[in-house]
Order: C-alpha cells, then sequence, then structure tokens
C-alpha cells in the first residue's frame, strides 16, 4: 500500500498497481498524483504558494490551456492521427478521409475535457479541412487539384502548429518565473545564482536544479548530490530526467535533454554565477530587467552553463528565432514580452542590465 498526504492534509492510502496514476482526495476532491516516494506534509505545503499564485493566474486567464500540475500541455494523438489521415485521403479518398473525420471529433472532445492538459484544436480541425477535400476529389474533381490543396494547406498546418509550440512555451516561462519568484520568497528575498556552487566558487550546477522545489519538482531535486559537479556518477543518471518544463517545444535537438531556457550571467546582469542577487539591487527595476530568455543554442539542463552578457559584444546571436516575430523573455516583474528581433543592441543590453541606470526604451 502506498500511503501519502493532500495538499489538504488528508492522509490517504491506495494500492500499489495507483502509482503515477491521479486520484481523487475525499475531503477536498482535488486531483492528487500517487508518487512510488511520497512527500511529506511538511513538502506538500512548502509548495502552496507555488500552487495558489498558479490558480489566480489560471483565473485570470494569463495560463491557458496546461495541466495543472505545472507541465506544458501536450498535443492531442487523435488530433494529430486525424491531420496525417486528412492528409492522406487526398491520395485514398473515403478509405483515409471517413476515419479523419471521426478522430477530429474524438479530439475535440478529449481536448474539451482534458481542463488544459491537451490541446491540438488547429490540427483536428486540419485534419476535418483536408478530409473534406477528399470528398471533393471523389466527386471527380481532378488530380491537380489535390496536389495544390496540399500546397495550401501545409504552410496553415505549419502556422497551427507553431502557434501552438508558442504558447506552450509561454506557459513555460511563466511556470519559471512563478519558480524563481517562490524561491525568492522562501530565499530571503534573493533570487538564485547562476550555478550551485561549491566552498570555492567552482560551479556545479544550473539553476534549473536550484529551482526544482519551487516547480513542485521536489523528488527529483534531493535525489542530486549537490556537492558533486552536474556530470559526476551519481548526476549524470538524472540528465535524463528533465521535466517537460525545461523542454522547448518544436526543438528537433536529437537529445531530449538539453535546454533553450537560460539567462544572461555577469557584468551587471540579472545574475552572476556564485550569488544571487536581492530585490534592491534590481535598481533599474525588475519590470525593466530581463530573467530568462530562450536561448539560440540549448545545453544539458543540469549543466552551469548559460549567456555570458558581454557589453562589448552583440547579443542579438544569443537569442532564438525559433518563433516568428520575435524573441521570448520573462522580465524580472514575471511578464512576458516579446522583443522584435530588429531590436536595437543598445536597447537590448538596457533590458539585460539590472542597475545600469541606462535609459530603458521599451518598444515591444
Amino acid at each position: 500500500m502506498i500511503r501519502f498526504v493532500c495538499e489538504c492534509g488528508t492522509q490517504l492510502q491506495v494500492r500499489d498497481e495507483h502509482a503515477g496514476k491521479r486520484v481523487a482526495c475525499p475531503s477536498c476532491q482535488r486531483q492528487v498524483i500517487v508518487l512510488e516516494e511520497p512527500q511529506p506534509l511538511e513538502a506538500v505545503q512548502a509548495n502552496l504558494p507555488l500552487r495558489r499564485a498558479e490558480e489566480a493566474l489560471e483565473e485570470k486567464g494569463e495560463i491557458e490551456d496546461r495541466p495543472r500540475r505545472g507541465q506544458p500541455s501536450n498535443t492531442s494523438r487523435k488530433a494529430v492521427t486525424s491531420l496525417v489521415l486528412g492528409i492522406l485521403s487526398l491520395f485514398c479518398n473515403v478509405l483515409t478521409g471517413v476515419p479523419a473525420l471521426i478522430l477530429a471529433l474524438l479530439a475535440f472532445r478529449d481536448i474539451g475535457r482534458s481542463r488544459g492538459r491537451l490541446s491540438g484544436q488547429g490540427l483536428a480541425i486540419a485534419g476535418i479541412a483536408t478530409a473534406c477535400v477528399c470528398t471533393l476529389l471523389s466527386c471527380g474533381i481532378v488530380i491537380p487539384v489535390t496536389s495544390m490543396s496540399v500546397g495550401l494547406l501545409l504552410p496553415a498546418v505549419q502556422k497551427v502548429r507553431e502557434a501552438d509550440n508558442r504558447k506552450t512555451s509561454i506557459n513555460s516561462l511563466i511556470l519559471l518565473g512563478l519558480g524563481m519568484q517562490h524561491y525568492q520568497m522562501v530565499n530571503g528575498g534573493r533570487f538564485p545564482a547562476a550555478a550551485i556552487c561549491d566552498k570555492e566558487g567552482k560551479p556545479l550546477l544550473s539553476w534549473r536544479v536550484a529551482i526544482l522545489p519551487y516547480i513542485q519538482q521536489e523528488h527529483l531535486y534531493n535525489q542530486f548530490n549537490r556537492d558533486e559537479p552536474w556530470d559526476s556518477p551519481n548526476n549524470k543518471k538524472l540528465i535524463a530526467r528533465m521535466p517537460l518544463i525545461y523542454k522547448l517545444p518544436g526543438d528537433e535537438t536529437p537529445s531530449s535533454n538539453t535546454t533553450h531556457y537560460q539567462v544572461f550571467v555577469g557584468n551587471g546582469a540579472a545574475f552572476d554565477k556564485t550569488r544571487g542577487h536581492l530585490l534592491q539591487e534590481f535598481r533599474d527595476g525588475r519590470s525593466n530587467t530581463i530573467l530568462i530568455v530562450v536561448a539560440e543554442n540549448a545545453v544539458p539542463w543540469t549543466k552551469p552553463e548559460d549567456l555570458e552578457f558581454d557589453p562589448r559584444s552583440p547579443i542579438l546571436p544569443l537569442m532564438s528565432g525559433h518563433f516568428q516575430g520575435g524573441f521570448l523573455v520573462i522580465l524580472g516583474d514575471g511578464s512576458i514580452h516579446v522583443i522584435p528581433q530588429d531590436i536595437s543592441e543598445n536597447s537590448l543590453k538596457a533590458a539585460i542590465t539590472r542597475s545600469g541606470g541606462e535609459e530603458f526604451l521599451r518598444k515591444w
């Protein structure tokens, strides 16, 4: 039997086969994930400020289409399959067109019931559209229309997929920002350092490991040996367990354990390697200082490697162009912004420094 504690304080007990599944608390009706090694009540209560902050954002509509357990939303497999069958129906007519329509309708039902855990409405719509083209073809429309339809639909599908990925990335940044704020509240108003260091100041593990307890990953955090480097025998085994929140949606990097979510380090940026900064050290204002960005190059998520800020070097090449329209960033006050790709280097550097005293010209 597995014994664990709900957030409301009720002690629960379930059979071993329920490990990893959701059960409803009989007291508060909250959906709780059953862990093989359950958290004690103190650990559950320590995460309540973050959960309450997330629930407040959900009520305001600032976090959309994501699971309530702090992970970005997953795309419905039925919606994806519907789109694939819809495209194949352009060549196989009703053999795949009818299943595409059925799967699309089932995908809409699942997405509606998931309460934000599933996304992919756009993919289901595209599946229905391609299946309808199949019907036209079966009525005698000539083959050249098929190739033309595919050429017109694929860009639309790509735009839908990119919009879905971008929304998921925004949700991840919001949750990482909440984790930073929770860390700062618990640790005397001080943000984390860019790295967990040893007594000599040698970086061992990334800030992404340091905030794990504040993004509902305390169980994973406790398995790290924080006196050893990120690639030590014990810590290296944990790289494969990267939380989904650190994965950039749409990233085609072969390794699934690298992340594009990074911070600027040194020379007046929001982070330094060995020391976290207090709120009062952000003299430019937290709403004028970049906290986390989507970087161009990915790094192992536990490795203490981020973007070194050098005011004399170009910054724009370090930023990611994974999404059209600009670069995604989260500021020190938790707000998400899209920085246009044509921003000047001076304006960008002014936004990176926390107390440079520059005139900050936000034009995005």
